[in-house]
């Protein structure tokens, strides 16, 4: 493990000064020391592993402003090894670019960008039944809700009632919506207008028995109530 850590290190022609060196510290530390060392020193140009600094020893990474998660993900030793060094890569291309240091996020955005350039098709388009879905944003459209999985393509007037297919009497909604509110539990939510901007939502609420009102929110797609 320690000597596959080093390949990318002893690949390089002008590494050879620091290549004693080097197999010198893969056995002082640990192999993830030793592979984030080899990084480090390739995104940084800085190839002797005598003056790397205190904090990247003792495997510490400085913040970088703007970075709130981590992403974290399994894979076969060489596909792990083959990421870590085109991220590598990528990361020293764009501080040859930019003259700066540049983030693993950075780094992991240009190698999405690039996927999409290379392998997305030709002219793709978007399947007509999923054009709704599209112009909605992916999200359902009942206001205050903010599920995108299971969306439907539902009919503002029914096709029970001759409702067309047209895009204006089309929305996006999550099924959980669309089958129990607007079908199965008819009054809970009433859905009118033409879409996508010009949707009326009446919302009930609150039932409180036989003899109670109803109390109603009406609300627009874009948001409004009244």
């Amino acid at each position: 493990m320690q000597a596959h850590a080093l390949v990318p290190i002893l690949e390089l022609e002008h590494s050879q000064p620091w290549r004693a060196a080097w197999v010198a510290h893969a056995a002082a530390v640990s192999v993830r020391r030793l592979e984030e060392d080899v990084e480090r020193a390739l995104v940084t140009g800085q190839l002797d592993p005598g003056l790397l600094s205190e904090d990247v020893q003792t495997g510490a990474h400085p913040a970088v402003p703007g970075e709130t998660i981590k992403l974290f993900f399994t894979a076969p030793a060489d596909v792990a090894r083959l990421f870590k060094s085109v991220l590598a890569t990528v990361r020293r291309r764009i501080e040859r670019k930019t003259g700066r240091t540049a983030s693993e996020s950075e780094a992991l955005d240009a190698m999405l960008e690039h996927c999409f350039a290379s392998w997305a098709p030709a002219n793709a388009r978007i399947p007509s039944e999923h054009r709704v879905f599209e112009r909605d944003g992916w999200r359902c459209t009942v206001p205050g809700c903010t599920s995108y999985r299971n969306l439907h393509s539902h009919h503002i007037v029914f096709r029970s009632d001759d409702g067309p297919d047209d895009a204006w009497n089309r929305t996006s909604l999550c099924a959980a919506h669309h089958y129990r509110c607007v079908h199965e539990g008819i009054g809970r939510i009433r859905i009118q207008g033409r879409g996508p901007d010009g949707l009326r939502f009446e919302l009930p609420l609150a039932t409180y028995g036989p003899g109670e009102r109803i109390v109603t929110e009406h609300a627009d797609s874009a948001g409004g109530s009244c």
